[in-house]
């Protein structure tokens, strides 16, 4: 089957490239992208997505399949054609989110409060397909291709510094790691130079008040009038901190506190992320964040 699919030249415009993809390798990634995305695990809870990736490997003719990263898996394809000695990484996240699903698609979450929100499970059909067609074709290349089948994306402890710690990228030359995103168009593929996304970090703040009647606020002091402060004082990290032309974000995601109508908050959390474009402002952006 020749299926066509987009790129991108280095100035951005796009282009049609053809790739020979056998149907039934087809039919099999869409089969496992919807299972994937009717049974979701958290970050270090994939043991049933290592289990249905290894058997749809396995039915593929693929072996010396292995553990990697706790719940992951890994598997080199080796090609048979001209000798090399290249080694190139293909790396897909598996995990999920802990989100409830609202979609009413009929291969929806049955993980209640759990979903592929972020577009996991295309990850791993991806390289799912990936391996397949690769195994099949081995003849027509040379050198090995390793699928990394990387668990806890989302969370930590993180899959992706298992990975790096168990030495899976020691003998790569060259690794890739593709994400979905919503605003390129189906059927195309967004290349750039430099960094693509943005590293993120997570925070947590617990903000130590007294608790008071909230009639006379004054004889206590109101964590959560603290906290409100808090969310808004954060931003001048990123506006009056932070190079303007070196991207950070900084978002609050949850703020939690106080049970009473009548009674100041003594004692509240916050819990956020801290997205930063380059190594610099990330170690800047932290310092000035806990001092």
């Amino acid at each position: 089957m020749s299926n066509p699919e987009g790129s991108a030249t280095a100035d951005g415009v796009a282009k049609t490239v053809t790739t020979d993809i056998d149907a039934g390798i087809l039919d099999r990634m869409i089969e496992v992208r919807r299972h994937l995305h009717r049974n979701p695990e958290l970050s270090n809870q994939e043991a049933g997505t290592q289990r249905y990736l290894r058997q749809m490997l396995v039915d593929q003719g693929i072996a010396d399949i292995r553990d990697v990263a706790g719940f992951g898996l890994a598997v080199d394809i080796v090609g048979t054609g001209k000798p090399s000695n290249r080694k190139i990484a293909i790396r897909a996240d598996i995990d999920a989110l802990p989100i409830e699903e609202e979609s009413g698609v009929d291969y929806a979450s049955t993980n209640p409060g759990v979903m592929h929100a972020c577009g996991h499970d295309a990850h791993a059909s991806m390289a799912f397909a990936v391996a397949a067609h690769l195994h099949r074709s081995r003849d027509s290349f040379g050198g090995t291709v390793r699928l990394i089948f990387q668990p806890a994306e989302e969370d930590e402890p993180s899959g992706g510094r298992r990975v790096v710690e168990e030495g899976l990228l020691d003998d790569i030359d060259a690794a890739i790691c593709v994400h979905v995103d919503p605003y390129t168009p189906s059927g195309k593929i967004a290349v750039g130079s430099g960094p693509y996304t943005l590293a993120c970090d997570t925070f947590d703040v617990v903000v130590i008040g007294s608790a008071a009647h909230a009639a006379k606020p004054h004889e206590g002091v109101d964590a959560l009038a603290v906290a409100c402060s808090l969310v808004s004082e954060l931003q001048k990290i990123v506006s009056r901190e932070i190079d303007p032309y070196d991207p950070l974000v900084i978002s609050v995601t949850a703020i939690n506190g106080g049970n009473a109508y009548n009674v100041t908050a003594g004692k509240v959390t916050l819990k956020g992320t801290i997205r930063s474009g380059s190594d610099a402002t990330r170690e800047r952006a932290w310092p000035v964040f806990v001092r």
